[in-house]
């Protein structure tokens, strides 16, 4: 019996070695992720590591070129043979061609390569996205900051350019589509054949203003018209933006009863953060994607006992306050009107009120509101 239980612990013996030092890895990558990439929806930071033979091997890929360094450097300090596999995105399988933008009305994002997956969130046609990598015929990319948002978007949603072709994009004089939903027809006629739909936000190059339309060109070069009425110049219009409650107010209320959408950002479709996004974000100012990441802004306004510090604008959030040990969870954003009333989107968009007496009444929001947040003084 004693002979077999040495023989036990000296075949266990090893193992418990390996797992420590395998811990000694696993502890080391949380570490460096937890510094450079507390938010992987807007960094990357996935890698292995792992012994061959002699060499202790690190592989995978980041998009912060510190938080590689960081983990090679101490390493090093671990063995003196460390083979260096860890890829700083983009990918140099993509060469010089990284500069992205959408060419489709509205490009759905993916949390994988494929069309079942997770709608993470939407980018509107004109937008500029960097290229991370590829699989297959989908692009991994990022949207631009403050948003930074990572995603996966179908190649035809996409025109990929170097830098020289980028930068001859920017240069094209640029309109904004400012109506709800509208089409770039092939010819000055509505009845002729679309060349793509449009909505709300979307950027086209111009070429020509003739009478009532506008001779446009796509990112990928498809070119057509637009109805002049639909749209501003780019550059008039973002000088005439005027960020204030009342505009916020305004625009938000243009979209009541357009329907939810988990991952959607456009007038397609919302969800909660996508809705106070594309508010803000056609008045100027651009949010963060989500409503967690959205409760970071601003100044954080106590709502007295029955509302009546809050403001006309102020951004509100839901979900779980911070007790009994339990972290705060935000999970919901709406914008608050005035009057212990508030809009935000959830099946639809809507107008709900905190007052208990009131016939819009929303119980839940009122037990799961958690904080307040002013981003906007006047």
């Amino acid at each position: 019996m004693i002979r077999k239980i040495l023989c036990l612990l000296a075949f266990a013996l090893p193992l418990f070695s390996q797992e420590k030092v395998e811990s000694v890895y696993e502890n080391l990558i949380r570490e460096i992720s937890q510094k450079y990439v507390p938010d992987k929806r807007v960094d990357v930071f996935e890698v292995v590591i792992y012994r061959q033979g002699d060499a202790l091997i690190s592989k995978g890929e980041t998009t912060v070129e510190k938080a590689k360094a960081e983990l090679i450097l101490k390493l090093k300090q671990l063995s003196p043979n460390v083979v260096d596999s860890i890829i700083v995105l983009p990918s140099p399988e993509l060469g010089n061609k990284i500069y992205g933008v959408v060419s489709v009305s509205v490009a759905n994002m993916r949390s994988k390569p494929m069309h079942q997956a997770e709608l993470v969130n939407q980018v509107l046609m004109g937008s500029n996205v960097k290229i991370l990598k590829r699989h297959g015929y989908w692009y991994f990319v990022q949207t631009e900051p403050p948003e930074s948002y990572l995603g996966w978007v179908e190649e035809e949603g996409l025109k990929i350019f170097n830098l020289s072709e980028f930068e001859e994009w920017k240069r094209i004089k640029k309109i904004i589509f400012v109506d709800y939903f509208g089409f770039v027809y092939s010819q000055k006629d509505k009845k002729s054949i679309p060349v793509s739909d449009l909505v709300m936000g979307d950027v086209l190059g111009v070429e020509k203003y003739e009478g009532e339309w506008v001779g446009v060109v796509l990112p990928d070069g498809r070119r057509g018209y637009v109805e002049k009425a639909q749209i501003d110049d780019l550059e008039k219009w973002r000088k005439s933006l005027s960020l204030s409650t009342s505009s916020i107010i305004n625009t938000a209320k243009k979209f009541v009863g357009f329907p939810y959408l988990w991952g959607g950002t456009s007038v397609k479709g919302f969800d909660c953060s996508g809705f106070t996004k594309i508010v803000f974000k056609i008045n100027g100012f651009e949010l963060p994607r989500d409503a967690d990441q959205q409760s970071r802004l601003g100044v954080e306004i106590d709502p007295g006992k029955d509302f009546e510090n809050l403001k006309p604008g102020d951004l509100l959030f839901f979900g779980q306050k911070s007790e009994d040990g339990k972290p705060e969870k935000i999970t919901h954003v709406g914008i608050y009107l005035g009057n212990k009333e508030f809009i935000h989107c959830s099946g639809k968009v809507s107008i709900d009120s905190f007052d208990p007496k009131a016939p819009n009444f929303n119980e839940y929001r009122y037990k799961t509101f958690v904080k307040a947040k002013r981003l906007i003084e006047k």
